[in-house]
């Protein structure tokens, strides 16, 4: 299984199926389509892959995002990104493509919105000794027809990682908890993950198992909800293909390895796991060290227009921080930004240049200040992705 370091099981048994979800965006002239795996990363490789087989079916572009899920099938997710083991890339192409063919059966004339609500004590920094609970930005993105809500994409910007390290059976976790709690018989709901980077339970959660995920999913649902759909707003505009824009990003220098390396960080009391954890992210930058990396990592930051909408998808693991600045960087003409995480390759995280050592600095491959390159690319995809909005389009999933 993926996701944590102190990992040694395989997969067991099953809490809750592992789900893909597909909506679709299109118009006369295009059709995207938005993939989200309950998957811990998806790698360029397979990313790649699935564009391809979209194409063939009449998707001309296409994300793929995971939830981050810690209680998947290991996916080959390492900073940069390796090879998606065959079984896992074989089996999220074929639902990737059912879903597709199911939401373009049903695509309907619909308007698009988006919402944002600040969720209390749901999350916070994940490796600061105690601190308090943060008021979360969740995005919501409403999909109308007519007056009726027919459709939600959350976006929660937290770890979904209620579940332990010694658990062995797999589950969506968090975003599986936030799905059933949203989920009613005349709306579709799909939860993807923002900028969860340095966001976690881990402060905030009352237990390790499923009906914690059920808890607090709860606890967002009831705050998310009601979303009044916003009507009157105007011709939609038209769809286009997704903005992007190419990243360079030098990695770790031989003096940030030589830090991270040395560094022993000192247990706290009460917070042994939180040790525990920075220990890995050592021994991790130890082994970065080794490898002795001098060419730099290369990514992809992307941007498209959905009905007034702008979505950033970012392939790695983003700060909250640097997610918020993405938002309030752009010009206002862009409107409501709803940041991705995870999406279309796996990077890892993505330091900023004041960011404290933490496992998140330690297990970084990229160098102090990634983080607001990044950010830049973003907000000029952004601008680019919002331009133009004139049209109609159909929307479904």
């Amino acid at each position: 299984m993926g996701g944590y370091a102190d990992r040694s099981d395989g997969v067991q048994n099953v809490l809750d199926p592992l789900e893909v979800h597909v909506v679709t965006f299109a118009d006369d002239g295009h059709r995207f389509a938005l993939v989200v795996a309950d998957l811990i990363c998806v790698n360029v490789d397979v990313v790649d892959r699935i564009r391809t087989a979209m194409r063939g079916i009449g998707v001309q572009s296409c994300w793929v995002a995971a939830t981050h899920t810690h209680a998947s099938p290991e996916a080959g997710c390492s900073p940069g990104g390796e090879a998606t083991p065959r079984h896992v890339a074989d089996r999220l192409e074929a639902a990737s493509l059912a879903a597709a063919r199911s939401a373009m059966a049903s695509e309907h004339a619909a308007r698009l919105s988006s919402a944002r609500t600040m969720v209390p004590k749901l999350a916070g920094h994940r490796n600061i000794a105690d601190p308090r609970p943060l008021d979360i930005p969740v995005d919501t993105i409403v999909v109308t027809a007519g007056t009726e809500v027919v459709g939600l994409v959350v976006v929660s910007p937290v770890h979904p990682t209620i579940l332990p390290a010694d658990n062995n059976h797999v589950s969506a976790d968090l975003n599986g908890g936030i799905r059933r709690a949203l989920s009613a018989p005349d709306r579709w709901v799909v939860v993807a993950t923002g900028a969860a980077g340095n966001i976690s339970t881990r402060h905030t959660r009352q237990g390790r198992g499923l009906d914690e995920a059920d808890r607090l999913g709860a606890w967002l649902a009831d705050r998310v909800e009601p979303v009044s759909p916003r009507v009157g707003r105007g011709s939609p505009t038209p769809l286009r293909p997704p903005v992007s824009r190419t990243v360079t990003l030098a990695p770790k220098q031989p003096a940030e390895l030589d830090v991270a390396v040395r560094q022993t960080p000192q247990p706290k009391v009460g917070n042994e796991r939180s040790h525990w954890v920075m220990q890995q992210g050592r021994r991790i930058a130890e082994e970065q060290a080794a490898r002795q990396r001098t060419e730099p990592y290369v990514i992809d930051v992307e941007a498209v227009d959905l009905d007034g909408v702008t979505v950033v998808a970012v392939p790695g693991e983003l700060f909250l921080e640097l997610g918020e600045t993405i938002r309030s960087a752009a010009p206002d003409q862009v409107g409501d930004i709803v940041v991705l995480g995870y999406a279309n390759g796996y990077l890892g995280y993505l330091p900023t240049r004041d960011t404290q050592p933490c496992y998140e600095t330690y297990a970084s491959p990229v160098t102090s200040g990634s983080g607001e390159i990044v950010v830049e690319a973003a907000v000029e995809a952004a601008v680019e992705a919002a331009r133009d909005r004139k049209h109609f389009r159909r929307i479904n999933a």
